[in-house]
C-alpha cells in the first residue's frame, strides 16, 4: 500500500511540473503574437520565478497573461504605444521585486491591477502620455525600496496609492519621487507613509498649487528636496516632519510664503538650502529656526525679505540682535572688497571677518571692525582682504556683543578667477554632453537621483559624456577638477 500511495504521489508531481511550465530564464514578449501565445508555450503557468518583460509596437492586449497570479521576479510594461488597458492582469495578486509602468502612450488609467495586493521592491510609473489617473490598482501596502512618479504630462490624481504605509525605509536606494507631472493639481493620499528611504524629491509639477497628502510623513532617511514648482503655494503637508538624514533643500519655487509647516522638524544631519523662492518671506518656523542656530551649513538666499539671508531669518527667529540685511563681496584688483549692511543694531560691539580657503579645514579671523553699539538706522561696513586664494574663498562674519554672546553671519563665497570652472552643454540633451573647462585634471561621475552610479569618466583626454544608452530623466553630473566639485542636474529626453 506505501508503495502504491508512493508512485501515485510521485505521478502527481509529475503532472503537476508538465501542466505548470513556467519561463525558466527571463522572458521579454516583444509581440501581440508572443502574449497571446504565452499560455500555449508556458501551460498552467501561474507563478512566475522570472522578470518577464512587455516592450512591443504591436502589443494592444496582455490576455494572454491572465492566468499569472505571482511573480518572485519583476514585471516591466515599456514601450507599448497601442497597449490600452491592463485587463490582462486582472488575476495578478503580488510581485516580489518591481513593477515598470513606463511609455505606454495609451494607457490612461491601472484598471487590471486590482487584485495586486503586494509589492515587495519598488513602482515606477513614469512617461505614459495619456495616463489620468493611477485607479485601478490594488491597495499596495508597502514598497520595499522606492515610488517613482514622473514624466506622466495628464496625470490628474495619485489618490490610488493611499494604502502605502512606507517606501524603502530600510533601503540604501530607496526613494519617493513625484515630478515632472505637468497636469497633476495635488498629491492627495499617501497619507499612510510614514518613512520614505534615501531621498525624498517632489520637483517640476507646474500646476501643483498645494501637497494636501503626505499628512503622516515623519522621517525622511536622506536628502529632503521641494524643488521647480512654480505654483506651489504652501507646504501643507509637512507639519509632522520630524527627522532629514540628510540635505534640506527648498529651491525655486516662486508661490511659497512662508515655511510654516516645519515647526515640528528637529533633526537635519546635512546642509540646508532655501534659495530662489521669489514670495518667501517668513522662514521662522520653529524646526528652521533651531537649524539656523546650531552648528549646521545654512545657504539662504534669493528670496523675499525677511527670508533672503541667514541673518534675517535669525533676526525673525529671535536668534540675533543685529539685522543684517547684506552681505557680499567682489573681487577688486588683487583682493575681495567685502560689505555688510545692517539695518539695526542692538548692543553691538564689533564685527570679526572671518575667512576660509577651499582646502582649509577652518576659518580664521583676519580683521575686525567697531560696530555701532545700539541703533535704528541703517549701516554700512567694508572689509578689503588683501591676500585671497586662487578659486573660492569663503567668508562669514561673527558679530559680538558688549557682553560677549555672539552670533555668525551666513558664508559668503567668492570665487577668483583660476580659470578651470567647469560648464556642460548641451542641457537638456539626447544623449551627449560636452564638459567645458581648462583644469589640468578632471573626472565625471554620472549618478541617478537615487543615488546609483551610471559611470565615470576620466575628462583629461576626452570632453564628452554620453547617455545615449540611457533610459530618459533627470541624473547628477558630479565634475571634479583640480580639487574642486561641482554638481549640475542633466535632464535627457
Amino acid at each position: 500500500m506505501n508503495k502504491y500511495i508512493t508512485l501515485v504521489f510521485i505521478a502527481l508531481c509529475m503532472k503537476t511540473a508538465v501542466s505548470a511550465q513556467c519561463p525558466i530564464a527571463p522572458l521579454t514578449l516583444n509581440s501581440q503574437a508572443q502574449v497571446d501565445a504565452f499560455p500555449t508555450n508556458y501551460p498552467g503557468c501561474t507563478d512566475m520565478l522570472v522578470l518577464l518583460t512587455v516592450t512591443g509596437n504591436s502589443i494592444t492586449n496582455l490576455d494572454g497573461l491572465n492566468g499569472i497570479q505571482t511573480t518572485a521576479n519583476s514585471l516591466i510594461l515599456r514601450d507599448n504605444p497601442q497597449l490600452a488597458s491592463l485587463s490582462g492582469l486582472s488575476n495578478l495578486t503580488s510581485i516580489a521585486v518591481e513593477l515598470k509602468i513606463e511609455n505606454n502612450d495609451l494607457l490612461t488609467s491601472l484598471s487590471g491591477l486590482d487584485n495586486l495586493t503586494w509589492l515587495g521592491g519598488h513602482l515606477s510609473i513614469e512617461g505614459n502620455a495619456q495616463l489620468a489617473t493611477l485607479d485601478g490598482i490594488g491597495p499596495i501596502p508597502s514598497l520595499g525600496s522606492y515610488l517613482n512618479i514622473s514624466f506622466n504630462p495628464v496625470l490628474t490624481d495619485v489618490t490610488a496609492l493611499s494604502s502605502l504605509t512606507e517606501v524603502g525605509p530600510n533601503y540604501i536606494n530607496g526613494f519617493l519621487a513625484i515630478n515632472n507631472n505637468n497636469s497633476l493639481p495635488a498629491i492627495n493620499g499617501l497619507d499612510l507613509i510614514s518613512e520614505t528611504g534615501s531621498y525624498f524629491f517632489l520637483g517640476s509639477n507646474p500646476v501643483m498649487t498645494t501637497i494636501n497628502g503626505l499628512n503622516g510623513l515623519s522621517i525622511v532617511n536622506g536628502d529632503f528636496e521641494i524643488a521647480g514648482n512654480p505654483m506651489l503655494n504652501n507646504l501643507n503637508a509637512f507639519a509632522g516632519l520630524t527627522t532629514i538624514d540628510g540635505n534640506f533643500n527648498v529651491d525655486n519655487n516662486p508661490a511659497l510664503t512662508d515655511l510654516d509647516e516645519f515647526v515640528n522638524m528637529s533633526s537635519v544631519t546635512g546642509n540646508l538650502t532655501i534659495a530662489s523662492n521669489a514670495s518667501l518671506s517668513d522662514c521662522a518656523a520653529q524646526g528652521i529656526c533651531d537649524y539656523v542656530a546650531g552648528p549646521g551649513n545654512s545657504v539662504i538666499s534669493s528670496n523675499a525679505v525677511g527670508c533672503n539671508t541667514v541673518g534675517q531669518v535669525a533676526v525673525a527667529c529671535a536668534l540675533l540682535p543685529v539685522e543684517l540685511t547684506y552681505f557680499g563681496g567682489k573681487p577688486e584688483g588683487n583682493g575681495v572688497m567685502l560689505n555688510w549692511i545692517t539695518a539695526s543694531e542692538q548692543d553691538n560691539a564689533w564685527f570679526e571677518v572671518e575667512f576660509k580657503g577651499l582646502h582649509d579645514p577652518h576659518f580664521q579671523t583676519i580683521g575686525k571692525k567697531t560696530g555701532n553699539g545700539t541703533s535704528a538706522v541703517e549701516n554700512k561696513y567694508t572689509f578689503f582682504h588683501a591676500k585671497p586664494a586662487k578659486g573660492l574663498n569663503y567668508y562669514r562674519l561673527r558679530q559680538v556683543d558688549f557682553d560677549g554672546h555672539s552670533e555668525y553671519s551666513d558664508i559668503l563665497s567668492v570665487y577668483i578667477d583660476s580659470d578651470i570652472e567647469p560648464d556642460i552643454f548641451p542641457n537638456p540633451t539626447r544623449g551627449p554632453i560636452i564638459v567645458k573647462g581648462s583644469a589640468t585634471t578632471r573626472s565625471a561621475r554620472i549618478t541617478d537621483l537615487a543615488g546609483k552610479e551610471i559611470l565615470t569618466k576620466d575628462l583629461t583626454e576626452s570632453s564628452l559624456v554620453d547617455l545615449s544608452d540611457q533610459p530618459n530623466g533627470v541624473y547628477l553630473l558630479e565634475i571634479q577638477a583640480d580639487g574642486r566639485r561641482l554638481v549640475k542636474r542633466v535632464v535627457k529626453n
